[in-house]
């Protein structure tokens, strides 16, 4: 029986009540994300016996024998309807019942400052902090294909100024520059709409072109006009200097991801942007930018690193967080702050809902507590940690670090 499979589903009970376990549709969304690193065929395998209704079959029985017939009968039924291992199956109703009849089979475990979690569940905890999200790689694809396609335009445009003075090269290389910020900046305000499901607002769009364009070309003058001088100093002093560029560059797109995310700091931002530029700038310097290829291969580099770090960054540090449930198995996260998160179908809505009112909740933190208004009707609920709420089409659950 897998332990940290057992802890999980312990914990979904402690959180949602028993009552879950007779229920597949509410349980899944929760079961696949906190169980998303676990082995697959056992979250499948515990799954489809709730689904055939194993707890309500298991909770009936009235004694250890009854319950090991009946189990028995179980394993069987799911085996030939699903043809998952045998053993999975078995495994996964004895887990089943160990979180049903645990007070009469285990007896209780020491407190936790006198026992030492198992080193398989201390290993499983530590890779999922560490696991990249769904959103952080969304958002390095889109800052890659920003960046390519900013190179894309740049090369066939062919907007240039006399490159034989300093001048000139500053230009052009800032007109380049130029290109790629915007790219970038455009291609992580879709993400995220993609991500979230609603259209970008015009005001983002134009705020954020804005922002890629100037913070491109100053990234790239300044860039230029560094390598003018440091290539009279060293090929080391201008090799960092340049990647220092990038990474100012990286400032400019993470200050305009902060538009546009919610309750993302625009300090975090711009860290998250110049460590994602440093890490780009750094691959970009060292695939050789010799050729268009090279050139191409390496700003696509430069706009996944900088995606890839400022999404990662953003949901690492925050500390609440809602995880919001579409389907049986789609979830996406959003983080909580100050600022509402808006469930509605205005074009402001963070979260959108068609043919819902125009704001028809909001959820935000205030004083350090988690706070719902529902505008229709008319209410202030406080929430804690794992509470889950349903909206008619989607419902969220919400998440916070501090228990």
């Amino acid at each position: 029986m897998n332990a940290n499979l057992l802890a999980i589903v312990n914990r979904i009970v402690a959180e949602q009540g028993e009552g879950i376990l007779a229920d597949a549709k509410r349980l899944f969304p929760f079961f696949s994300d906190y169980a998303k690193n676990e082995h697959k065929e056992e979250r499948t395998a515990f799954g489809r016996c709730i689904e055939i209704g194993a707890y309500q079959a298991l909770r009936n029985t009235r004694s250890i024998d009854e319950r090991r017939r009946v189990k028995a009968g179980l394993t069987d039924q799911l085996h030939s309807k699903t043809g998952i291992d045998r053993q999975h199956c078995v495994d996964a109703l004895d887990m089943l019942e160990a979180v049903l009849f645990k007070p009469v089979q285990q007896a209780s475990p020491p407190p936790p400052s006198q026992t030492n979690a198992p080193v398989t569940q201390i290993r499983a905890q530590t890779e999922k902090a560490k696991s990249i999200s769904v959103k952080t790689i969304i958002f390095g694809i889109a800052g890659a294909l920003g960046a390519g396609l900013g190179e894309l335009v740049s090369y066939f445009s062919n907007f240039q100024f006399d490159g034989s003075s300093s001048f000139g090269r500053i230009l052009n290389i800032a007109i380049w520059a130029a290109f790629l910020g915007l790219g970038i900046s455009i291609g992580l305000l879709i993400a995220q709409g993609i991500y979230l499901k609603k259209k970008p607002v015009l005001q983002s769009l134009i705020v954020t072109a804005i922002i890629g364009v100037l913070i491109g070309a100053i990234a790239g003058g300044v860039a230029q006009a560094v390598f003018n001088f440091t290539q009279q100093i060293s090929a080391t002093v201008m090799f960092i200097s340049r990647i220092v560029c990038w990474g100012i560059m990286g400032c400019g797109v993470g200050w305009g991801v902060s538009i546009f995310v919610p309750n993302f700091p625009k300090n975090r931002a711009l860290a998250a942007g110049f460590l994602g530029g440093l890490i780009g700038g750094t691959v970009y310097s060292l695939i050789g930018v010799d050729n268009a290829v090279g050139s191409f291969i390496g700003v696509m580099a430069l706009g996944f690193f900088i995606g890839l770090t400022i999404s990662y960054i953003e949901e690492a540090l925050r500390e609440a967080w809602l995880t919001v449930i579409w389907g049986k198995n789609e979830t996406k996260t959003i983080t909580l702050g100050q600022k509402p998160i808006i469930f509605g179908s205005s074009r402001e809505a963070d979260i959108y809902l068609a043919n819902e009112a125009p704001v028809k909740a909001t959820v935000q933190i205030e004083n350090s507590k988690v706070v719902m208004y529902d505008k229709t009707a008319n209410q202030r609920r406080e929430l804690q940690n794992g509470n889950q709420v349903n909206l008619g089409r989607v419902s969220f659950v919400v998440n916070t670090k501090k228990q």
